[in-house]
């Protein structure tokens, strides 16, 4: 006998083997029961989730001539009919390959017609939003005010695109997508009557990967039997259906969590030698970071995360440096390859960098820790300038505060792609600077300009950086730093800019000193003329200036040397 697939085989036969749509299932019943049977429904809903079966039992119903009305007997004429695959008075239509008028016309001819064995005469039309215009045009009068032997059954994924006319003349049946319990409720009971061994853990990868389509989830678990066999469990299962080991994604977060770029790298290649696909890796590790949140603030238990208890205790446990603010960053991260990737064409080289950017990236603190007191400017010599400092890292802590409120999520930063490290930060100020000459408010470019960025402990938290200006000597103020002290919303401006580069809290200081030497002497220098470069580096030159009382008349650059004429040319110009 040739094998049946398990998602005909086990396909419900009456009302009350419906997985996951009782509803649907109770209003048919009351209508059948009641006499108020509609002569057109419409059935819409995700894929496999029970339409088109659920169109076949309620015409299997409504034309059994056995005893009880909501239960096919199976064993009448017309049950027997059906049940033989070519029924004579239920006609089951495709509507993606007939889509033109003459197809709907052959329908409206058949309508004139009354059954031949059951009551009804009943037209099931699959993937219904699939019809032409003129199609649905052709079908309103029949559907409008159709015999009364006549009933119409609608199927479709996608109702949006069925006319507004058509839907006001249906009924309509919401199907909903099934949760992972029924999915696995309906094959564990499957796994019963068939004799197979399945682990919990297993029926539960088919229930994910179904994605609330029983049809897929009864698809993936008759290829995984015929790997199998009887004995199920979930290696073989993510073995054959090619989903990654949860055991990649704790040594994928632990690599994140010690920036370790390394580590990244080879999780990715761990994952295509096992013949991992990238789409399934990033899916597998979404429902990760998920569970992984979900598990730290014990949003739910592990049952209703479908997990065991010791996954969710490990679970607690992994990357204990990263913050909650850290894990949605990362998941923010993870959507946008998520996206990019269909586009790209070289996936792998998208994958391993994003994850590398994703252990290269700093931690996240709070605000209201982040903005603790800055250290006053030790070189300050006038106590004014000290208190003026210190009004403004109160503001900056108050804005801090009220901003952040009691929301932790406030705290966090914004999920921007880093610009910076922090090894890189102090080069980078100048082009920092500069590119802020064009942002429309020249007080506060200005008063950044000449400002030398200094950093302190690279490992800190929150990360120490100064904003330093120097002057002639410690008693003369700098404008710029002067600019600083009286606009405080220009260091609170500042400090968002370095964070927004940075993509970490840093602590922001101003500081004012007097050139050093070496400083003093790199800016004579860059005052000086070539001339006086010249006097300074040939003392020859600055001689011969002695004795003759030379000076300096004008200067002329030297421009490049043109290539010596050929000796012929030479000796004619010489002739001439």
């Amino acid at each position: 006998m040739a094998y049946v697939a398990m998602a005909r085989k086990w396909r419900p036969q009456s009302f009350d083997d419906m997985v996951g749509q009782e509803h649907i299932a109770k209003t048919l019943k009351n209508a059948i029961e009641g006499g108020r049977l509609h002569h057109a429904f419409l059935f819409t809903g995700t894929r496999g989730v029970g339409k088109t079966t659920s169109a076949r039992i309620l015409a299997r119903t409504l034309n059994c001539s056995g005893g009880d009305p909501l239960h096919p007997c199976g064993q009448c004429e017309s049950c027997k009919d059906i049940a033989g695959g070519n029924p004579m008075d239920v006609y089951e239509i495709d509507a993606a390959s007939n889509t033109g008028v003459e197809n709907i016309r052959d329908v409206i001819d058949r309508v004139q017609y009354p059954p031949v064995i059951g009551k009804y005469k009943i037209f099931i039309i699959d993937e219904v939003h699939m019809l032409s215009t003129g199609a649905f045009n052709a079908l309103l009068k029949t559907l409008e005010e159709p015999p009364p032997h006549v009933i119409f059954i609608f199927a479709t994924t996608e109702v949006n695109k069925v006319p507004q006319t058509i839907l006001s003349r249906v009924q309509r049946f919401d199907f909903k997508r099934l949760t992972i319990e029924q999915i696995i409720s309906r094959l564990r009971y499957i796994c019963d009557q068939e004799g197979i061994n399945a682990s919990d853990e297993a029926l539960n990868i088919f229930a994910e990967k179904a994605d609330g389509s029983m049809r897929d989830g009864l698809t993936y678990f008759d290829q995984a039997y015929a790997f199998t066999g009887s004995e199920m469990d979930a290696d073989s299962v993510r073995s054959v259906l090619g989903i990654p080991p949860t055991e990649l994604f704790f040594e994928l977060i632990q690599a994140i969590e010690s920036h370790n770029l390394k580590g990244c790298f080879v999780m990715v290649d761990k994952s295509v030698n096992r013949g991992i696909e990238f789409g399934p890796l990033l899916d597998g590790f979404g429902k990760f970071l998920r569970n992984l949140i979900y598990s730290r603030i014990d949003a739910f238990t592990p049952d209703a995360l479908n997990l065991s208890a010791e996954h969710y205790a490990k679970l607690k446990e992994a990357a204990p440096a990263l913050s909650n603010g850290d894990l949605l960053r990362i998941s923010k991260m993870l959507i946008d390859m998520q996206a990019q990737i269909r586009y790209s064409s070289n996936p792998r080289l998208l994958v391993e960098t994003t994850f590398a950017r994703m252990a290269w990236l700093d931690r996240l603190t709070d605000l209201r820790r982040a903005l603790a007191a800055i250290n006053s400017p030790k070189s300050a010599a006038d106590e004014a300038l000290k208190k003026k400092v210190s009004d403004i890292q109160a503001m900056l802590a108050e804005q801090a505060s009220a901003s952040a409120g009691d929301d932790p999520a406030q705290g966090a930063f914004s999920e921007n792609e880093s610009a910076y490290s922090r090894y890189e930060i102090t080069a980078a100020w100048p082009s920092i600077v500069a590119s802020l000459a064009d942002c429309g408010d020249l007080q506060f470019s200005a008063a950044i300009n000449g400002s030398v960025l200094e950093a302190g402990d690279l490992k800190a938290e929150p990360f120490p950086l100064s904003l330093t200006y120097t002057g002639e000597s410690d008693q003369s103020i700098p404008w710029g730093y002067q600019q600083m002290l009286d606009h405080p919303e220009f260091v609170q401006r500042t400090r968002e800019i370095l964070e927004d580069k940075l993509q970490t809290k840093i602590t922001l200081s101003l500081k004012a000193r007097a050139y050093t030497e070496e400083e003093r002497a790199s800016r004579r220098n860059a005052q000086m003329s070539p001339y006086e470069k010249d006097l300074e580096k040939e003392a020859c030159l600055k001689e011969l200036v002695r004795i003759f009382g030379g000076e300096l008349v004008y200067s002329k650059p030297i421009g490049k040397q043109t290539e010596s004429m050929p000796v012929e040319s030479t000796d004619e110009l010489n002739e001439n």
